[in-house]
């Protein structure tokens, strides 16, 4: 009796097993199918819901869509661009960035294209969120702008295509080949000047120094 009633539980507790084996089978199955269905509405354009879930490195934001697609252009604006970043298991995009940063880039889109940069963030860290998360030229010349940065201004090129040919040899190296010469030739010629200069304070070039001098003042006196 004690056989079998070890073996009816033993049957059991294999029976039980495999049962919730095979839920989890099909748990898993339909959370795949789901996520298929999500990243192919994603790729036809449309969505399950007007909000999305946002996972920057464990915080997650919620906002609505039609939030985002005021700057069409950008990441997160773009539906095809953001796909990238889409997990469907968990029907949400996942983004392994700086989560104090991005508390301004989400402002950006509800404000309307406003960028704030918290005063505890670097200015090149808060810059390099900018670029990943593509906000366009137009927000990160207004941002430069409001943090001091100085204008670059554009000078006009010469009329003349002699000159303008000139102008771009010896002030745009990133021009031609040519232009790329002259500039590492320019470069060597100071890395040498300041050798040689280095090379006058040591004590045995400064001795041969002051001997021309004497020499030439003595050379001077006779004639």
């Amino acid at each position: 009796m004690t056989e079998e009633t070890e073996k009816n539980k033993n049957n059991k507790e294999m029976q039980n097993q495999r049962e919730s084996e095979k839920k989890g089978l099909k748990e898993r199955g339909r959370k795949a199918r789901e996520g298929q269905r999500s990243a192919s509405l994603w790729r036809e354009g449309g969505v399950q819901s007007d909000r999305l879930v946002i996972n920057v490195s464990g915080m997650r934001y919620e906002t609505q869509m039609r939030t985002l697609a005021r700057f069409p252009h950008s990441l997160l604006g773009d539906p095809h661009k953001r796909l990238r970043y889409f997990d469907p298991l968990r029907n949400e995009v996942f983004l392994d960035r700086n989560r104090a940063c991005f508390d301004s880039i989400l402002y950006f889109y509800q404000s309307g294209g406003r960028l704030r940069r918290p005063t505890h963030i670097p200015l090149d860290v808060f810059m390099d969120e900018l670029d990943f998360y593509e906000l366009g030229e137009e927000a990160m010349s207004r941002f430069r702008g409001e943090e001091g940065f100085p204008k670059e201004e554009n000078r006009a090129l010469p009329s003349h295509p002699l000159q303008r040919r000139l102008w771009m040899l010896f002030e745009h190296p990133e021009s031609s080949g040519g232009a790329r010469i002259i500039a590492i030739i320019s470069v060597m010629v100071i890395i040498v000047s300041i050798l040689i200069f280095c090379l006058e304070t040591l004590p045995d070039f400064r001795e041969d120094k002051e001997l021309r001098e004497v020499r030439h003042l003595l050379t001077q006196r006779v004639f």
